[in-house]
Order: C-alpha cells, then structure tokens, then sequence
C-alpha cells in the first residue's frame, strides 16, 4: 500500500512502501502522474470549505490550517488505497478505484462550494458536470488528466461510471453514505471545529471499522462519525458565519459578473480575487458579520442539513442507506443571529460547550 508523507504541507506525495496482493507497480506511477498534471496542481489554489477558509483561518501559521482541495482529494485516495489493500482486486480495478478517488474533485471552481451557485445560474456548469467533463478530456485548459489516464490504459468509462453512482461497486465506498470522501472531508473539518489536543477517531479508524464490520465497537465507531457529521454541519458548514461566507462571495461575484466567463470555472482563487475587488478584505476583516450584513437585504436563506443514525438499519449486514440518515430543509439565518458573532472564537465555543455537557463527538 501507500501512504502520503504528509497530511499538511502543500506538495504531499505518495511513496511507495510494499507491494499489494497484487504487485501492482504501475499504480504509484499513475497517482504521481495524474498529481504532477496540471488540472490536479489547479487544487492547491481552490479551498476546502470555500469562503469560510479565509474567515476561520484569516492567517495560516503552524497551529492553524487553511486546507484545500488538493490535500482532501490525496487523503481520498489514501484511504482509498488503505481500502484496496484489505481487498482482492485485480490491478486494473485498483487504478480504476485510487483515480476515482483522486479525481473526485477535480472539477470544483475556485472557492469550492462557496461560489458553485453563481457559476450554475449563469453558466450552467456544477462540479459534477464538471469532474465527468475533465476526465472525459472535453476541456482543453485540463486536458492532462484525461492524457494520464490514457496513457496508463485506465478505464475511463469504469471511472466516469464510479463516480456518476452508476455502478455502486467497491461496498459504496463512493456511492454510500459512508464514503471514502465524507470520511476524509468530515474529519479535516474537525480543525475548523476542534481543538487538535482532543482524542478523536482517525480516518484511517473509521474506514477500517466500515470495512470490517465485525464489533459492536467498529458499529459505534461508524455510528459515532456519522453523529460529529451532524455537528460539524451544524457549527461550522451550516454556522452562522458560514452561511454569511457563502453569501458574501456569492453576493458581490454577481455584482461582478460581467468580468467572469465560463472559463473562469477552471481558474484559481486568485484570479477570482482579482476579479471581484474587495473580496479577500471582506472576507480576512474583523468585523466580517457586520460588513458583509450591510449588503444584504433579509434574511439569508440556506439549506439546513441534519445526520442521525436509525439503528432500525443493520450495520453489519451493512443497510447504510437505512442507518445513515440525513434531512434536508430550507430555513433561513436572521441578521440578528449573526452580527454580533466573535470570528476567532466561534467555532471552538460551540464545540467546547458540548465536550464540557459530556456530549461525544466519537
């Protein structure tokens, strides 16, 4: 298997360690390729929780991390290798799994999910399409990937159709809601919502017990990810400041929307800055939830997204899809509830009042 020398820096790598039950060489050559390409070096510039990267972390130091999506997309694939070393595949369903993984991603715009919406109403493109799009090599600025791809004979269509959900195979490790990317994505969140002392379950942890399925401490293993998804939604992607971060970017990209074209979906954040004056200040300034509620309206509408665990679902016989829940329904955030909110302190006051009730997180 492999693993990535490091989760943090910004040019992490894969090194190879021993060989799998199958000897399969060629797919160390494959990762390192496909990150070496152009198309995948374009994450580094794209953050991982979009807009709200810069207000919880307005300066990364050592402590304190803005991530992205191209050190997410490696520890996808690093559990997805840690997944395929515990299985029997055949080689060429090996490369057709870490790719997927690695790949998963690859068509997020510059601040992720933050400014998805704008790009949807105005140039009808989405991540999804957008991911299928550079892997079946249809844009030309991106067009490496699918060059590796071919290169190292991959099945592209197996890829297109792992990732599309058409064909549920490796256990719904894609298509379930027990994923290789909710666990990676759910656990980096958790240094935008804990304090890195505590003691929390590791990726590696979660996926090793949703694989085996053995013990009632592997079922409460998965139960209790499944459970500190639902509060990282609620106090950090759902929080009062990330609903005002998404507003923010959305709200002052349409008044700017005339220097933006359907290309800018595959640049970076920082051409986005350049072409959305005032931006990053807003963004990296103290008093961010009062700024940015002076450009609104109302009240902010957003989609409330709650996760819980129905035991009626049987974890061993893996019923996934009854065990893990999840709603979906529109609420909207009052400017009252989040005007007056201490930037630097927010998140860990949340999370902090929860571990001192005793509540568990995992």
């Amino acid at each position: 298997m492999w693993h990535s020398l490091s989760n943090n820096s910004n040019r992490p790598a894969y090194s190879y360690v021993q060989p799998n039950r199958q000897g399969n060489m060629t797919t160390t050559a494959l990762l390192n390729s496909l990150m070496e390409s152009s198309a995948f070096e374009r994450l580094k510039s794209i953050r991982f929780l979009g807009g709200i990267d810069y207000l919880l972390v307005p300066a990364p130091n050592g402590a304190r991390h803005r991530y992205s999506r191209y050190q997410h997309s490696i520890g996808v694939a690093r559990l997805a290798l840690r997944y395929a070393a515990q299985r029997d595949f055949s080689p060429k369903q090996i490369d057709v799994l870490t790719s997927a993984a690695l790949l998963h991603d690859i068509g997020h715009s510059p601040f992720s999910h933050s400014l998805e919406p704008i790009f949807v109403k105005h140039f009808g493109i989405d991540h999804h399409q957008a991911t299928m799009q550079v892997i079946k090599g249809e844009v030309a600025k991106v067009r490496s990937v699918h060059d590796t791809l071919k290169r190292f004979h991959v099945d592209i269509d197996a890829v297109l159709n792992v990732l599309s959900g058409d064909d549920a195979c490796f256990e719904g490790f894609f298509s379930g809601p027990i994923n290789f990317d909710t666990i990676e994505g759910i656990m980096r969140s958790r240094s935008y919502a804990a304090r890195e002392t505590w003691s929390l379950v590791s990726p590696e942890a979660i996926l090793d017990a949703a694989v085996r399925r053995e013990t009632t401490s592997d079922r409460d293993k998965v139960d209790g990810f499944w459970e500190y998804k639902d509060q990282v939604y609620r106090h950090v992607i759902n929080s009062p400041l990330g609903i005002l971060a998404d507003k923010a970017c959305q709200l002052l990209m349409e008044r700017h929307i005339g220097q933006f074209g359907p290309q800018d979906y595959f640049s970076t954040e920082r051409t986005a800055f350049s072409k959305i004056p005032g931006l990053h200040k807003l963004l990296k300034a103290s008093n961010f939830p009062r700024a940015v509620s002076d450009l609104i309206d109302g009240p902010v509408p957003f989609k409330e997204r709650r996760f819980v665990v129905d035991k009626g679902g049987d974890f061993h016989n893996r019923e996934d899809s009854q065990r893990y829940r999840q709603t979906k329904q529109p609420r909207e955030l009052p400017l009252s509830a989040a005007t007056d909110v201490d930037i630097e302190h927010y998140a860990w006051k949340s999370f902090d009042e929860r571990i001192q009730s005793g509540q568990r997180l995992l």
